[in-house]
């Protein structure tokens, strides 16, 4: 019987210290599931989070690209512009240049029509005063300006071989260009002692 007590005992200590263990359990899975139910909110208020920012995320994306669109159109639009300015920049140029040909020509026009003018003015207001050159032109002396009779013609016969005797042509002659000087000095200083005779 001694034995059955003891066994009682034992028993009633097994079972309480089971009903403890039991205990420690249950307010342990009590815990544990408090807190999975928090890292669940958690994990629900991410997913809140995260669903929120991928939204927001292909709002910017389609305003992104509304606006890439928006700048396309504009770029194509100023090129467009760009271009066309440009062009109409190459025909106002185009009649510029052409104005300023025209002036050119109709200035080169003038002043042969000036020199003319003034040729026949000189020519009239001195056609007494000069004797022809023939006596100094048929002479050996002068050999580059034989058969020229008037001032000017000598003078249009000077630069017509300037220009093909000078030194820095490529047929250019010093020596001939020395003697041409020489003819030109002589007959310009005979027809200056003719005017003043």
């Amino acid at each position: 019987m001694e034995q059955d007590k003891l066994d009682d005992v034992q028993l009633k200590n097994w079972l309480f210290k089971e009903n403890m263990r039991l205990e420690d359990l249950r307010e342990e899975l009590s815990r544990a599931s408090k807190m999975l139910r928090e890292q669940a909110d958690i994990v629900k208020q991410d997913e809140l989070r995260l669903e929120n920012e991928k939204k927001r995320f292909q709002s910017e994306k389609e305003e992104f690209k509304t606006q890439m669109h928006d700048w396309t159109s504009k770029i194509k639009e100023e090129r467009k512009k760009l271009e066309e300015e440009q062009s109409f920049f190459d025909k106002k140029f185009k009649v510029l240049e052409m104005g300023f040909k025209q002036l050119d020509a109709d200035r080169r026009t003038f002043e042969a029509k000036k020199r003319a003018f003034e040729y026949r003015k000189y020519e009239q207001e001195n056609a007494d005063s000069f004797q022809p050159l023939e006596d100094f032109t048929a002479s050996e002396e002068t050999f580059f300006f034989r058969g020229v009779t008037h001032p000017l013609a000598l003078k249009k016969r000077y630069k017509d071989l300037i220009k093909i005797y000078h030194p820095d042509n490529l047929g250019g002659d010093k020596t001939m260009l020395q003697k041409i000087n020489k003819e030109y000095d002589l007959l310009k200083k005979s027809i200056t002692y003719q005017k003043k005779a």
